[in-house]
């Protein structure tokens, strides 16, 4: 199935020779009723359920939009849903993996709920294992947060397909009265990939809070959306973006923070920080603040630039290349977010992540094979 479909689209359009409103999803996904990769799933914790036939979760809106859930739809996407018991504190992250070879899909969904006063962690890992550097397919998925009064869940997802995959991860999260949803995010892999975080905050003192890194080399295209939406007083959100783009790489961030009427006392802060280490890259970046409520605060901020000069002179006085600091500084920014992950029980993890960013520096690029650049 040839797919040529809007995604990603801004919730205000802005101006239209920016060519930043949305993208065009392209590239080809799989016939409905084939071979579907579903994730391994670890050993439950105490007071968590699993419900692996759910139904689809509705009331929560797609930052990715109607059409890519209407192709989850046309591709009967299977549901599972994950439960934390009310008051159920869990120590123990659930971990659920997506091992991809070359040439396979999946297209799954998950609902991930806490109710009151519970907490819980889910770590989600896509990756390609076997011949990552051409291995290619299809990934899609859609998760929804229910986050119950007072309940804190923690949803972690990282990304490390082979360097030909299409991935499309959509995410919608709720959160009741004081409750908080947390979002933590590594864009590593794939050749095209599209994410998308939606939060609403209707409850008085819901929180969301989201914390992204990635990494964009080669001929890589990441788009990225995000969208809190505040209609509960008191609310707060905080969105931070890290990454690094290099050789001829495309990048584009949409981060929006909505003030609706009625959100009094609510704060709101997204901040992006962007290494360029390379001048064929397009980098886009559009924070947005809407607001229609007086009684608010809100804040956004954009850090994008290349290493300075001193600091690469000063480096290589130490017998430190050029390539050698890119991969530092890449690696720094990777990690900032990487720390806030729990590394599970098998504590291979942070080990994983650390070998993909190492390896996609190792690559050859332009002809240059890896070589450390002065």
């Amino acid at each position: 199935m040839e797919l040529n479909t809007t995604i990603n689209q801004l919730p205000v359009n802005t101006w239209n020779w920016l060519k930043m409103n949305r993208a065009v999803l392209q590239g080809t996904a799989p016939d409905a009723g084939g071979s579907n990769v579903l994730p391994e799933i670890s050993e439950l914790p105490a007071g968590v359920t699993l419900n692996s036939s759910a139904q689809a979760a509705a009331g929560l809106d797609s930052a990715a939009g109607k059409d890519f859930t209407a192709l989850m739809d046309s591709l009967h996407a299977p549901v599972c849903e994950l439960t934390a018991a009310e008051g159920v504190q869990v120590q123990t992250p659930v971990i659920m993996r997506w091992h991809m070879n070359g040439g396979s899909a999946s297209y799954t969904r998950q609902i991930i709920r806490a109710e009151a006063g519970a907490q819980l962690t889910v770590i989600m890992v896509y990756d390609s294992a076997e011949g990552k550097e051409t291995a290619d397919g299809f990934h899609g998925i859609q998760t929804w947060l229910y986050a119950g009064k007072g309940a804190q869940i923690h949803l972690v997802k990282v990304q490390l397909l082979g360097s030909k995959f299409l991935h499309i991860d959509d995410t919608s999260s709720i959160c009741a009265e004081d409750a908080l949803v947390n979002v933590t995010q590594l864009e590593l892999g794939a050749d095209s990939s599209y994410v998308a975080v939606n939060a609403a905050l209707p409850e008085l003192r819901s929180r969301f809070q989201s914390d992204t890194g990635y990494l964009c080399c080669g001929t890589q295209k990441l788009d990225m959306n995000y969208v809190a939406v505040h209609t509960g007083k008191k609310t707060d959100c905080k969105m931070q973006v890290k990454g690094t783009v290099r050789d001829t790489a495309a990048k584009t961030y949409r981060g929006t923070i909505d003030f609706r009427n009625g959100c009094s006392g609510s704060t709101g802060d997204e901040q992006e920080e962007t290494l360029l280490l390379s001048p064929g890259v397009v980098n886009k970046s559009i924070p947005l603040i809407l607001c229609g409520e007086e009684d608010v605060a809100g804040e956004h901020g954009a850090s994008i630039g290349q290493l300075g000069e001193d600091l690469l002179f000063y480096m290589n006085s130490r017998g430190i290349s050029r390539r050698q600091a890119e991969l530092l500084a890449a690696r720094a920014k990777i990690q900032s977010v990487a720390s806030l992950i729990p590394d599970g029980p098998d504590g291979q993890l942070q080990e994983q992540i650390r070998s993909f960013v190492d390896s996609a520096f190792s690559a050859p690029v332009d002809g240059t094979a890896g070589a450390d650049n002065e």
